[in-house]
């Protein structure tokens, strides 16, 4: 009787560690049985998604300069991509090796809006930016930065800016959408949909 509760109690035991386990970053896997869904799901209605932890997979397109902070998943669509952010709530970057590797994500999808207010922010930034520069390194150094690339272009592609570089080409492009969609739905802004990271794992290709 004694040997056949220990050995009920050692199962329980190893079951509970199982389940327990977090899900893994990396090469780790995830031990809950949840079922993902695509870029190309969440793109279609994210405004449902808002706010909700979800799992989503898709391929690994880019890796952003600033030490994995920021990983873009590709769906099968043209347009179909979403950023996913490594901090704050993972806490560390998304790894070298996941670039063009398929990953599973879990976290919790926000929404991004830019506004009027939100673009004469960006041009108060810029403006002192280019302010600094011509303090720092003369008017022709700061005219160059003016028409320079802005911004990651993966980041434009997912914004649909793929074929704008410059910041007040960008500019433009979120004036123009937004009267676009007043115009259609009443809403002032327009939104950019990404995931914070909780976990991550590569899978195999």
């Amino acid at each position: 009787m004694k040997k056949s509760f220990l050995v009920l109690f050692a199962t329980v035991v190893a079951v509970c560690l199982a389940s327990c386990g977090g899900a893994g970053n990396g090469s780790g896997s995830m031990t809950e049985e949840v079922t993902a869904i695509s870029v190309d799901e969440v793109m279609a209605n994210p405004d449902s998604l808002v706010g909700d932890t979800i799992v989503m997979e898709g391929v690994v397109s880019h890796l952003c300069r600033q030490g994995g902070r920021k990983a873009f998943v590709a769906g099968n669509g043209d347009n179909a991509m979403l950023r996913c952010e490594a901090y704050p709530l993972m806490g560390e970057p998304f790894a070298k090796e996941s670039v063009h590797r398929p990953i599973r994500v879990r976290g919790i999808l926000r929404e991004q809006r830019i506004d009027e207010d939100a673009i004469q922010d960006m041009e108060k930034q810029n403006a002192i930016r280019l302010q600094n520069i011509a303090l720092e390194s003369g008017e022709e150094s700061a005219a160059r930065a003016a028409t320079a690339e802005s911004g990651c272009d993966t980041e434009r592609a997912a914004q649909g800016q793929g074929d704008l570089t410059t910041f007040n080409e960008r500019m433009a492009d979120y004036r123009a959408k937004i009267a676009a969609r007043e115009a259609k739905d009443g809403k002032s802004y327009i939104s950019y949909y990404y995931l914070d990271a909780l976990s991550y794992e590569t899978l195999p290709e």
